[in-house]
């Protein structure tokens, strides 16, 4: 399908505005399917905060000019990605640039909505919400954002169960995340130039593992600890996927000798053509997973494949799920590294995914939509909402204990904290002004010692 030749003018919401591999890969998947279909495409990606090409990926719209944007888009896509949540720890430190935008509902929820009331189609684009659950005042808000969304895509059951079970009236069908289609962007037969000089310059040209530094990978450096023959053979690329979350090289590659670093975080596109290399990789990103699979590479994951977005995985033909620790040994890591063919199930998943965007480009051709009618009574409605929530008496609870997540983006924060200050120690420690010092140092000490006698 190819529409006119005028500028189509589309919004992706998330967070497109930090340092995570998997996010940073849903506005250009995006943009390649829609510009496929609809013929020349402006997308605008908005989250909190403004990026601009010089310096990031691509440029990013702040959430804050949204409302003066909104009619100006022909359709909106919220997500992918784990963004269908209420808690407050998305990333360490990471809030609206304005306390008028509501953390975290501001760059998924509020946007629908938004774009509703300008009668612009709104597109679910397979994000997820799984281990989260909706709270009591946003019902009304989320029930009518997808009740008047004109196509709901989850990317996962768990996620999909929870949704219809707030809104049973609406179509919500599970979808494929949208990474299943990077092999139309990646060339695996002929590499770009960055990925061939990046292979020359660091050693790549040899078969080579992808881990991701990340403390969870911990039974795999016990292993490799104790068996060194486990990676003969091979180089060991150690590569952060979401520094955001606290991913740090020094967790990997000071416990285990000669692997390989880079001095830079490679663009999403680099990076994907890095995994799709590779003969293994392991870690616990949902993405990196998804990137390795598509290209037939084996996956070694941390993650539990029977709980939340990782289902959608566990059936994936080298998805290889973190063993007991007494049958983690060398004979069962190397006899699943390499590359194959990818599974049957994954080229199911492409299918799928091409008439998803055939369905979005149909949407969004058919132009403006009949869902500010329906926000106006809402409108209407709301006051009486709030009054009866005021009025209803607070439920006493126990805090909530801090989720898995949460410990585990507060724990990789900390250890990069850590990180960061050993290396400006030893950057201190080595430098001239530091031992020409030594001596006025070593006599300071001295007068203290005699103060204390």
């Amino acid at each position: 399908m190819q529409m006119t030749a005028r500028t189509w003018h589309i919004g992706i919401f998330g967070t497109f505005d930090v340092e995570n591999y998997g996010d940073l890969l849903f506005p250009i998947l995006a943009e390649a399917e829609l510009s496929k279909r609809l013929g020349p495409v402006q997308l605008h990606r908005f989250s909190y905060n403004a990026k601009s090409q010089a310096e990031w990926p691509y440029a990013v719209t702040s959430l804050t000019d949204l409302p003066e944007l909104a009619e100006q888009l022909d359709g909106v896509l919220i997500g992918g990605g784990f963004i269908i949540r209420f808690d407050k720890v998305v990333a360490h430190g990471y809030v609206p640039p304005s306390p008028d935008i509501h953390h975290p509902t501001g760059y998924w929820l509020s946007p629908a909505l938004i774009a509703q009331q300008h009668g612009v189609p709104v597109i679910w684009n397979a994000p997820g919400m799984h281990c989260n659950d909706i709270p009591e005042w946003s019902t009304p808000l989320l029930r009518l954002a997808l009740e008047h969304s004109q196509c709901v895509r989850v990317r996962d059951e768990p996620s999909r169960a929870s949704l219809s079970e707030l809104s049973p009236g609406t179509d919500i069908q599970v979808l494929p995340d949208t990474a299943f289609n990077l092999p139309d962007l990646i060339d695996e037969q002929h590499p770009s130039a960055a990925f061939a000089e990046l292979r020359q310059t660091f050693g790549l040209d040899a078969p080579y593992i992808v881990i991701q530094s990340i403390h969870v990978v911990e039974p795999f450096l016990q292993l490799f600890e104790q068996h060194p023959q486990a990676l003969a053979g091979y180089r060991l690329l150690v590569m952060p996927i979401g520094p955001v979350l606290g991913d740090h090289h020094m967790v990997v590659s000071q416990r285990i000798p000669d692997t390989i670093t880079l001095p830079f975080w490679p663009e999403p596109l680099l990076l994907a053509e890095i995994l799709c290399h590779a003969q293994a990789v392991i870690g616990h990103s949902y993405h990196l997973s998804i990137s390795a699979l598509v290209f037939g590479v084996p996956v070694f994951s941390t993650a539990d494949l029977s709980t939340g977005k990782y289902t959608a995985l566990a059936e994936m033909g080298q998805m290889h799920a973190l063993p007991p620790a007494e049958e983690l040994t060398v004979q069962w890591f190397t006899s699943r590294i390499g590359k194959t063919q990818p599974s049957a199930r994954l080229k199911a998943a492409t299918v799928e995914l091409a008439a998803y965007w055939e369905q979005v480009a149909t949407i969004i051709g058919q132009g403006k939509t009949l869902a500010r009618r329906a926000l106006n009574r809402f409108w209407q409605h709301l006051p009486s909402l709030l009054e009866s929530g005021a009025s209803r008496p607070l439920a006493s609870a126990e805090p909530l204990p801090p989720t898995l997540d949460y410990m585990n983006i507060e724990l990789n924060a900390r250890q990069q904290q850590i990180f960061q200050l050993n290396e400006q120690l030893t950057t201190l420690r080595n430098s001239n002004s530091f031992k020409l010092t030594a001596p006025l140092r070593s006599l300071g000490r001295g007068f203290r010692k005699l103060r204390e006698r």
